[in-house]
């Protein structure tokens, strides 16, 4: 058989448009050209893929069969045009982010589907780790981009850019009766605290454990839940369990007289080797994660 994909494309608009004029309208060819294309692609494959009637036409059950193959055909084009074009810009076949866990939500996503519209040629890959991971991700390779809390210190290895930076507070299980109260320091020292895992991996638990009782968790979304069933108290993003102290399952505390007015802050960075040539996908990503506005 020697069917080309002008006479596929043919068939397949003319099925679509329910007419040879209609589809010669949308490939921008003459009626006559359209017919032919199809008559044609019938002699080749010897069956007959409509019954012409003298207004209007009705596919055969053979072309049933064949339209479905033949769209088949297009789209695998389609893609070996896009990813042709996508070898010559020098974009990477694959393309994996590092996403802090915690960070991951409707935003990521959003970015993360124009992404994908965007580069439609890449296999891109998003996976979500602990903060600790998102560097040694980036920095073994295994990820191209990372995305997570920022880790209070460089490296030499990696180039990072900030992300948004977002209010953190003090939340306590209901069980400590202390919602929306200043809780003096020599107080706090003796309730549990629940610390993020990797201020203690980074060396910094000194100035984020405050309790003399401290248990660790490597994920904030976990220590929020952990919160509802034990008697004790973190620091945790606002972002994370705001509906939680409006629905009272968590309460806000205050350290200090002045943090309802003056809330800590963290921050969000992104990372990616230093010595690995930036492409427009790298591009890409950096830029959109970078817009993203505080929280």
């Amino acid at each position: 058989m020697a069917m080309t994909f002008e006479q596929l494309s043919a068939f397949v608009e003319t099925v679509d448009r329910g007419s040879f004029k209609q589809a010669s309208i949308k490939l921008g060819k003459h009626t006559s050209t359209v017919s032919g294309l199809i008559a044609n692609l019938e002699a080749e494959l010897a069956m007959e893929l409509f019954v012409r009637k003298p207004r209007s036409l009705e596919i055969t059950p053979h072309g049933k069969e064949i339209y479905r193959y033949a769209q088949s055909v297009i789209r695998e084009c389609d893609l070996l045009d896009v990813k042709a074009n996508s070898l010559l810009e020098g974009l990477p076949s694959t393309f994996t982010v590092a996403v802090d866990n915690d960070l991951m939500g409707a935003d990521i996503a959003d970015i993360c589907a124009r992404m994908i519209a965007k580069f439609p040629a890449i296999e891109i890959n998003i996976i979500a780790v602990d903060p600790m991971q998102v560097r040694s991700h980036v920095l073994n390779e295994q990820a191209d981009i990372g995305f997570g809390v920022a880790l209070f210190r460089g490296s030499h290895e990696l180039t990072l850019a900030d992300g948004y930076s977002f209010n953190v507070v003090f939340v306590a299980s209901p069980e400590l009766n202390c919602r929306e109260k200043f809780v003096p320091l020599e107080e706090v020292r003796g309730m549990l605290q629940v610390s993020a895992l990797f201020m203690k991996q980074i060396a910094h638990e000194d100035t984020h454990n405050l309790s003399s009782r401290t248990i660790y968790s490597n994920n904030l979304r976990n220590t929020k839940e952990l919160l509802k069933h034990t008697a004790a108290w973190a620091m945790l993003p606002e972002f994370i369990c705001k509906q939680d102290i409006e629905m009272a399952e968590l309460d806000e505390m205050y350290v200090s007289p002045t943090a309802s007015e003056k809330p800590n802050r963290w921050s969000t960075e992104i990372s990616w080797l230093t010595a690995k040539p930036r492409n427009a996908a790298m591009d890409y990503i950096i830029n959109e994660l970078a817009r993203l506005p505080n929280r």
